[in-house]
């Protein structure tokens, strides 16, 4: 286990139940890639609102200044082309604005008294959160030009802990206060919440929980333990759930979003690791997860996406699968990639191990399998 990140995963961890942490988590991701100053925010795209909005930085008229200026970033309408889990550098946002987007940016406000000011030069962007009315960045502010390749792939394996997290914490969001405990917490919830031990035996459920146990339609108790009805997905929780207790840097992409049933709007489930956690009430001992279930329709996925979710694949190679479902050769999506086909055969093995299958076409015909969880009902024509 690498001790370094593992201290930095337990601190995004611990921050799900305390909004008070968030700015020692970002401190501790922000040294990783000697950061300057390190922003977490969740705008509601419907109210022009934030959900969340945490800072972390030394200097705190750096911070001042920051906040005062905040409004003034001119790319707030580029926020959701981000792709999940994986960081791009200032550049990669001019590029999206277009032909002026460097030149807006120089001219702007928060360019002008943040930037220049406090000698910033690049920051590593990453979309952490994409729900139909939420999206979720994390901005690592720099004074340096050049990021590293190593830098950013620092920052993409903290992306799926950052994601789990932010996106339990918007679940908890309209529950939570200072002086409540955890189980206080996810007993109010609207969601149903799962405490299970490594075996999957259900050591709490909360209120929403047990109607959803009774009902059956998604998950059952099955002497005892934790069973949800569709295959692949008991096999998805069951392997989160395990890898969070072998070591949480692993854990990476398992256990987020994972479909619960086949239906055009996907109930899913999220797995937060318990076992290295403080969270003042702890269930007992034994606790290993809680496995959060959100309603149906509140996440939006295409198939690639909950394929991804299943089996915990990375950005890169969810980005294959989805050309071996469009019928690719490995030939072709090298050449779609820009990278040798050696690199795609090693990529497709991972994939393979991941996924049971064990060639290209078996690949195909699980795609084809787990297709119907996801698919939308089409629109019709106008």
């Amino acid at each position: 286990m690498d001790h370094a990140l593992s201290d930095v995963i337990g601190a995004i961890y611990d921050s799900v139940a305390d909004d008070a942490l968030w700015p020692q988590a970002l401190g501790l991701i922000g040294s990783q890639v000697d950061g300057f100053l390190t922003t977490l925010a969740v705008f509601d795209t419907v109210t022009n609102s934030a959900r969340l909005a945490q800072v972390a930085c030394e200097d705190r008229k750096a911070v001042e200044v920051l906040m005062e200026h905040a409004r003034d970033v001119p790319f707030y309408h580029l926020l959701h082309r981000m792709e999940i889990d994986q960081p791009g550098p200032l550049e990669r946002m001019f590029a999206l604005y277009g032909p002026d987007g460097e030149k807006v940016w120089r001219e702007g406000r928060l360019y002008r008294h943040f930037h220049a000011q406090f000698g910033v030069l690049n920051s590593i962007d990453m979309a952490v959160l994409k729900r139909p009315a939420r999206i979720g960045t994390i901005n690592i502010s720099v004074k340096y030009h050049e990021i590293s390749r190593e830098q950013f792939d620092v920052i993409a394996l903290l992306g799926p802990h950052i994601r789990r997290s932010v996106t339990i914490r918007d679940l908890f969001e309209m529950e939570r206060t200072k002086s409540e405990l955890f189980r206080d917490i996810i007993d109010r919830l609207e969601h149903g919440v799962v405490i299970v031990s490594e075996g999957m035996d259900i050591l709490h459920a909360n209120p929403a929980a047990e109607f959803s146990l009774r009902e059956q339609a998604l998950v059952q108790a099955s002497g005892g333990r934790l069973s949800a009805r569709f295959p692949q997905a008991q096999a998805a929780l069951t392997r989160a759930v395990s890898l969070g207790m072998a070591d949480e840097v692993r854990l990476g992409a398992s256990g987020i979003d994972i479909p619960l049933g086949v239906t055009s709007r996907p109930a899913v489930a999220h797995v937060l690791p318990l076992a290295r956690r403080s969270l003042g009430d702890r269930i007992e001992s034994r606790a290993a997860a809680a496995i959060f279930i959100a309603a149906a329709g509140t996440v939006v996925q295409t198939a690639i996406e909950a394929i991804a979710a299943l089996f915990g694949l990375t950005p890169a190679e969810k980005r294959i699968a989805g050309f071996i479902a469009d019928g690719l050769t490995r030939n072709e999506i090298a050449e779609a990639q820009g990278v040798t086909e050696g690199t795609v055969k090693s990529q497709l093995a991972a994939i393979f191990d991941k996924t049971g299958s064990g060639d290209q076409r078996s690949l195909q015909s699980l795609l084809k399998e787990l297709t119907p969880p996801v698919r939308r009902p089409s629109v019709p024509a106008r």
